[in-house]
């Protein structure tokens, strides 16, 4: 009984590796996939027809661009980074899950702060020229640091992918994430 009881807490605490990728790697791209120029423009598109639709009441309903970014964009990033939150740091993953909050944790704070601040300007109706300049002034401060973390993250998982044999398939240096 004491050996089921060992073996049982010993399971409990494994992640497999393909896990591990996924949860600290795949799924940055909840950030990477929002993080550029292109989803204002189609942020913006959208609230110009009319369209922008978002849930409320278990129901699909016109919404405001701040809706859209709060349920599209930040709300994914949080259960994501929950999820990497919850597993287990081994010798062989602290470095990586780290690696993967770090990105999560600064994703997260652009897109509740500066994200939040331009949809704002949309829902405001606010001139496209200072819009325009709001966005083009997020990734010359961002671009620099998220790459950087980005490029962090990728030096550790990449090795670590390829020691357990997990294909991982790369699109260039940036991997697709930054614009």
């Amino acid at each position: 009984m004491l050996l089921t009881v060992v073996i049982s807490l010993f399971s409990c605490n494994r992640v497999s590796p393909d896990k591990v990728v996924a949860q600290t790697w795949l799924n940055v791209n909840n950030i990477t996939s929002h993080y550029s120029p292109k989803f204002f423009r189609n942020l913006q598109e959208m609230k110009s027809k009319g369209n922008i639709t978002v849930f409320r009441n278990d129901e699909v309903v016109k919404g405001t661009a701040v809706e859209y970014v709060n349920q599209y964009v930040i709300t994914p990033v949080v259960e994501a980074q929950i999820k990497v939150e919850k597993l287990p740091a081994k010798e062989d993953t602290k470095e990586i899950i780290a690696a993967s909050l770090e990105v999560y944790k600064y994703g997260k704070a652009v897109f509740e702060n500066e994200y939040l601040t331009i949809a704002t300007m949309m829902d405001e109706e606010k001139p496209e020229a200072e819009i325009y300049t709001a966005i083009e002034n997020l990734y010359i401060v961002h671009d620099p640091v998220m790459q950087k973390k980005l490029d962090r993250l990728d030096e550790l998982v990449l090795p670590y992918a390829k020691k357990h044999k997990i294909q991982i398939k790369t699109y260039g240096k940036d991997y697709s994430r930054v614009h």
